[in-house]
């Protein structure tokens, strides 16, 4: 029978003893022992060529004695293909199988990265739900902050209307400040400007003694003898302006003393040119400077004549 050849130019029967395995063919002699393994070889051989050829062989030369031997041929060739001896079968163990091996270990990695990618969607899956949790609480603490600064505002702008309410109501019950006067238990006796326009001040008629205050802070510029006056005290207020104070019994400031509204500063009296006790007073616009009505002056700061 002509040996049939592969496209690599293999003759078949050769193509078919290089897949069988090496534990198999390694016993194997070109110098024609006879062995049972040859006998096992040549019937897996024959069983590959019936199935390559499409005939079977039907015989096999003895090495020994040239002639026939169907016996060690006929009962491989009734078995299953070389295919399944070759690959193996489910009743054959799998260490048996002459697979090339590369599949399972593709199939391994392929798994082995499978499962890495699945571990990576896990993770980035469980760190977007943490994110989202934390966004989550971070809005529902900003929430509660403003809740909590609208509520404190509320209460504040509520006790602030109740200090104001409670204010305007003591207010309206206190009674009103009596003004105070420049001399205790005095009264108007001349006014200003009257005597044909000669009278620079007012004239405010009291007991000699009567205490005099000063109606707004200033410093002490003149305390003594004066022409006309007989005795008097001047004072420089913080706005400019100078009062004038004639006529007294006794002064209690001396020059450069500070003093403040309210403070008594001397006492009525007669002296100078006088016909009885009382206090000649002058609001002026500076030291000699011209005089003003003291009546409007008087009450802008709350005092009255006496």
């Amino acid at each position: 029978m002509a040996e049939k050849h592969d496209k690599g130019g293999r003759g078949t029967l050769s193509a078919l003893t290089s897949r069988v395995p090496r534990a198999l063919r390694s016993p194997f002699s070109r110098s024609g022992h006879h062995s049972t393994r040859n006998r096992i070889l040549a019937g897996v051989v024959a069983t590959g060529a019936f199935v390559a050829v499409g005939s079977p062989l039907v015989a096999v030369t003895d090495d020994q004695g040239g002639g026939s031997n169907n016996r060690d041929v006929a009962p491989v060739a009734e078995q299953s293909p070389l295919s399944a001896a070759v690959n193996g079968t489910p009743e054959a163990p799998e260490s048996v199988r002459l697979g090339s091996g590369g599949s399972n270990e593709d199939d391994s990695e392929k798994r082995d990265l499978d499962k890495s990618e699945r571990v990576r969607q896990q993770r980035a899956a469980e760190k977007a739900r943490q994110d989202e949790q934390r966004r989550e609480a971070e809005q529902k603490k900003a929430v509660q902050e403003q809740t909590a600064k609208k509520k404190a505002f509320a209460r504040e702008a509520e006790q602030q209307e109740k200090q104001r309410a409670d204010r305007a109501a003591k207010a309206a019950e206190a009674p009103a400040p009596k003004p105070r006067k420049l001399v205790a238990e005095g009264f108007l006796t001349s006014g200003f400007h009257t005597r044909g326009g000669a009278h620079a001040g007012i004239d405010i008629g009291a007991d000699t003694g009567t205490p005099i205050h000063a109606p707004q802070a200033g410093t002490v510029i003149s305390s003594g003898p004066a022409s006309g006056f007989g005795l008097w005290v001047r004072v420089r207020h913080d706005d400019g302006t100078v009062t004038v104070y004639g006529h007294i019994h006794s002064s209690q400031v001396h020059v450069g003393q500070r003093v403040e509204a309210g403070q008594q500063i001397a006492t009525v009296g007669s002296r100078g040119q006088s016909t009885g006790p009382h206090l000649h007073f002058e609001v002026r616009l500076g030291p000699g400077a011209q005089e003003i009505n003291p009546i409007p002056w008087l009450k802008q700061r709350g005092y009255s004549l006496g």
